[in-house]
C-alpha cells in the first residue's frame, strides 16, 4: 500500500522529506522525484550510443510546427530541452550493454546526440552525431 504524506512533511521539515514523498506501508518514505546517479560514459561508451541513434533517423526537424520555436536553441549539458522537443529511448542493444541509461531519453539535433534526464528533460551528455567519439 501506498499513501501519500501529508502537510507535517513538508519541505524542510524536521526528518528532511520533501514535500510530495510518498510513504509506503512499511513506513519507508520514497521522494517522488529522486535525483539520478552522475552519469559519467566513457568515449566508447559514447560511440557505442551514436553508432545504434545515427540509424534511427530521429533528428529533430524544425518546419514542424511543435519544434519551430526550438530552432534557435544552443543544446549544453545543463540546459533543459525546449518545448516541444521530445527524447527517444535508447535503443535496445545500447540498453542491454549500458543498463545505466535506462532512466535517460536521447534527441538528435544540430548534428549532435543529447543525453537527457528523462524526468527533468536537462542534457547530461552530448557529443557529435556524425563523427566518431575518440
Amino acid at each position: 500500500m501506498v499513501a501519500a504524506t501529508g502537510p507535517a512533511l513538508a519541505a524542510g521539515s524536521i526528518d528532511g522529506t520533501a514535500q510530495g514523498a510518498v510513504e509506503l506501508s512499511n513506513g519507508t518514505k520514497v521522494r517522488q522525484n529522486p535525483a539520478l546517479p552522475k552519469l559519467s560514459l566513457t568515449n566508447t561508451q559514447r560511440e557505442q550510443i551514436r553508432k545504434s541513434v545515427v540509424s534511427q533517423h530521429s533528428d529533430v526537424e524544425f518546419q514542424l510546427k511543435a519544434t519551430k520555436s526550438a530552432k534557435s536553441f544552443n543544446p549544453q549539458v545543463g540546459a533543459k530541452l525546449p518545448k516541444g522537443v521530445t527524447g527517444h529511448s535508447l535503443p535496445a542493444e545500447v540498453l542491454a550493454e549500458l543498463p545505466q541509461l535506462r532512466d535517460y531519453k536521447y534527441v538528435a539535433m544540430k548534428d549532435k546526440v543529447l543525453i537527457v534526464n528523462a524526468m527533468t528533460k536537462t542534457i547530461v551528455d552530448m557529443f557529435p552525431e556524425a563523427t566518431p567519439v575518440t
